[in-house]
């Protein structure tokens, strides 16, 4: 089977999309699939090529593929792999963006689900029409090679992401400034956040916060590899999104045993459940810093962190993502 992937990712910006399209690569080609990518954003691509399959990762980005996909051959499938910001930015505008995510759902024959319960997040028509066809495939991480070594100085707080606003990429700041320094043992809290700009707005304010507050250590871009370092070296993850449509970096986490304080954003809560016990209310600096104060000095609190985390991250191997695959590509025949 030749598959045509669709890569979202905008030129020079290799985050989560471009990890998720290299991961879905190698597992198509695992399975016996001949892959070639179709980098949507990208000014230089070159027309959509052909293919048996068309898996196209957002629906809004993606529409224009979609649709010149279904208009070459009608009977040739596509899967749409649906985005956080299909469900919580493009289709609650009501515009030209909803209507783009709707027409690439009505032409898609399946739907990927990068969290659970998306199922329901659908507009009631295209609910309908796509009952039992939305699979639900967790994104898969590799375990840390040397295990986790939390940092025994510092209290560790680790964010990755984008500084954009959808990701509330200064509650964590607004947490810490929030928190006793030096903590009640002795030690001091810091946030180590990774990731580039990706609105101008937020930059004055994190060059801002480099400068006052040096708990606050925003290190820009980095690579996968460090990304992992870092990981293995903090005590907790803190993903404090807004709306999130099931964020790779909560994978890696969870296949790692990384505790996790997480917003209450569907996303998030697709992924780690209602009953993870490190649920915080979106926009909650005080509510953070209490948790954060509770995993410190409640070992009770921690241990149930730390196994809840080892719990949901059996569902994130590599096997279990290949898996979902194979079944959905099955159906496909």
């Amino acid at each position: 089977m030749r598959v045509v992937l669709t890569d979202p990712s905008l030129p020079g910006f290799l985050a989560g999309n471009h990890s998720t399209v290299r991961r879905w690569r190698s597992i198509l080609r695992e399975l016996g699939c001949e892959v070639v990518i179709h980098r949507i954003r990208d000014p230089q691509r070159g027309p959509l090529p052909c293919g048996d399959l068309l898996i196209a990762l957002h629906a809004g980005h993606s529409h224009r593929a979609i649709l010149r996909w279904k208009k070459r051959d009608e009977k040739l499938p596509v899967v749409v792999a649906v985005s956080g910001t299909d469900l919580y930015i493009d289709l609650p505008a009501a515009k030209t963006a909803a209507k783009r995510v709707i027409e690439s759902f009505n032409a898609a024959d399946h739907l990927v689900a990068l969290h659970r319960g998306v199922e329901d997040q659908l507009p009631g028509a295209v609910g309908r029409r796509l009952k039992g066809r939305v699979h639900y495939i967790p994104q898969s991480a590799r375990p840390l090679s040397g295990g986790r070594r939390p940092i025994e100085s510092r209290l560790r707080l680790l964010v990755v992401g984008y500084l954009r606003r959808v990701k509330d990429p200064f509650l964590p700041l607004e947490a810490l400034e929030l928190l006793p320094d030096p903590l009640p043992d002795g030690t001091r809290a810091e946030v180590v956040h990774l990731g580039g700009i990706h609105e101008r707005s937020c930059q004055e304010r994190a060059i801002c916060a480099t400068r006052d507050q040096p708990r606050w250590r925003w290190l820009g871009p980095v690579s996968a590899a460090r990304v992992r370092g870092y990981l293995a070296t903090s005590h907790l993850l803190v993903h404090p999104s807004l709306d999130e449509g099931g964020a790779n970096i909560i994978s890696e986490a969870l296949v790692a045993g990384i505790p996790i304080l997480a917003s209450d954003a569907p996303g998030n809560m697709g992924l780690l459940g209602d009953r993870h016990p490190g649920i915080f209310p979106r926009k909650d600096a005080a509510e953070l810093a209490r948790l954060v104060m509770k995993y410190k000095h409640d070992p009770r609190y921690r241990r149930s962190l730390e196994e809840s985390s080892r719990q949901l991250g059996r569902g994130h191997f590599r096997s279990v993502e290949t898996a979902r695959w194979k079944r959905l590509l099955a159906l496909l025949g």
